[in-house]
Parts: structure tokens; sequence; C-alpha cells
């Protein structure tokens, strides 16, 4: 094994890679959706997106560390069940946040228009959004500080720098990128609960499409198609305001509970790590 190889072996250098790596990535993205004219749909650009983080994942965890897809906790085997998992949690999420403003009186719809082409479409275009941060958040970014700082700092660092990458969303404020961040948690939970990146796809992709689409909120501060109109009456700290629910008391309430109990399930599993210098 010469030098390069040794030095490409340690963990420090994976995860100064899996960083420069993954701000590249958001960085790529942000010029797609914000400098090139015409500006690329989002689908196509979360698909290339989806695309480059697959490819920093395979750099990393297989040319690199020699793991299998099941130790990355990426293998296509089983994923339809962790996502319809991850998804389920997501609907039950957003259902109480929902059904908690309406009985407030802060959510009233007024309108309903089905258009079964949008719906199709937004649904896509969550999932590959839900797809490709989650590729990079968890399956880059979360793997590697896991191997090295222990499953607990992953968790807080990588919520943290989620929260950080919605700084640049439209409406964005510090307590937005707080509450995303708080978002993450919930994220990194689902992925510490099943060891696998899918479930967390499957929440982030409903938590997203139900929100927006659905029940006609903004989505980090982006507007999108709304199959229902709504009156949104309540105090901006408990609604989420210009930025969306997401960034309302609710919301942050049933991220955290929900937080609270996939990581429960997680530690009943043993699948929290311990930093690297611990172990024996």
């Amino acid at each position: 094994m010469n030098n390069v190889q040794r030095l490409l072996r340690l963990p420090a250098t994976q995860l100064i890679l899996a960083f420069m790596l993954s701000i590249a990535l958001v960085a790529i993205i942000a010029v797609m959706d914000y400098s090139i004219e015409p500006r690329p749909s989002l689908l196509l650009s979360r698909a290339i997106g989806v695309l480059l983080a697959a490819g920093v994942i395979l750099l990393l965890g297989r040319a690199i560390q020699r793991k299998t897809l099941e130790e990355i906790g990426i293998s296509l085997r089983g994923a339809a069940p962790l996502i319809l998992q991850g998804a389920l949690i997501g609907v039950i999420m957003t259902g109480i946040v929902i059904g908690a403003m309406m009985l407030m009186g802060w959510y009233q719809i007024v309108d309903v228009n089905i258009d079964a082409l949008a719906i199709g479409r937004a649904l896509t275009a969550f999932f590959l959004v839900a797809l490709f941060e989650e590729l990079l958040f968890r399956g880059v970014l979360f793997w590697q500080l896991d191997n090295m700082f222990g499953s607990w700092l992953a968790l807080l660092i990588t919520s943290a720098f989620f929260g950080a990458t919605h700084l640049g969303n439209a409406n964005a404020t510090l307590w937005t990128g707080l509450a995303v961040a708080i978002g993450g948690l919930s994220l990194g939970a689902a992925y510490l609960m099943t060891r696998n990146v899918w479930a967390a796809v499957g929440l982030h992709w409903m938590w997203n499409f139900l929100q927006g689409p659905i029940f006609g909120f903004s989505v980090s501060g982006n507007a999108t198609y709304k199959m229902l109109t709504a009156n949104v009456n309540g105090p901006a700290l408990w609604t989420g305001g210009a930025f969306g629910v997401e960034a309302g008391l609710p919301a942050l309430i049933v991220a955290t509970l929900a937080s609270a109990a996939m990581l429960w399930i997680a530690a009943r599993r043993k699948h929290f790590s311990s930093p690297s210098w611990a172990r024996r």
C-alpha cells in the first residue's frame, strides 16, 4: 500500500473529502437553481444531483473504504418497504401538525383544485429532492461523521448543516434555519432507526409533498402547486409564516417528539456508534 492509499484510508481524510464533495454538490445545485438561464426544471436539477450524490457515495464507500452497499445503508434490496415506512411516519407527522392547526382555527380550506398531472409531477419532483438530500446528508455526511465521531455528533452536525443549507431560500431567517435543522433531526433519527437511508427518504418525501402540493403551504420558502387553497390566519410563530408550516411551533414539537421516539427505537436496536477513539 502506497502513501496515497494510506492517506485515503484515514477517517479524517475521508471526512474532509466528504465535506468538500458535499459542499461542491450543494454549490452545483445552487448554481443550477439560481444562476443558469433559462433555469433547468426541478426534476432535471435534482435528478442530476441524485446521480452526483450516488457517485460520491460509491467513491467514498465502495472505492476507498471497500464497504458493501448494505454496510453503507443504500442497498436497493428492501428499499421499497423502508420508503413506505418512512412515508407513513411523514403522513402521521404532517397529519398531526395540520390537524392541530385546524383545531386552533389557523388553517381553513377555501378551495380545492385537483390536477392529476400537477400532482404526479410534484410527487416525482419531491421524491427526487428527498432522494438527493438524503443521499447527501445521510448517505455521505452522516455515515462519515458517524464513522469518526459517533452517532450523536453525526446527528447534530448533519442536522445543523442541513438547516444552514436552507438559509438561502426565500423568506429564510435564522429561526427558519433552526426549524429546518430540527426537522433534520427527525431525518437523521429515521436513518439511525433503520441504519438505512431509505426510511429517511420516505419521511422527507411525504413531509414536503403533503405540506406543499397537498395542503398548500410553501415548502422551505418555495411556492408549489396547491391542491388545497386555505386561509392561514394564525401567528407566524405557530404557522411558519411565508417560509412554510415546517417553521411553525407545531411542526417543531411534532418533529422533536418523532425524533425522540425513533432515537429510542435506534437505541433499543443498538444502532448507535461510539466515537472512533472510544472503540476497542
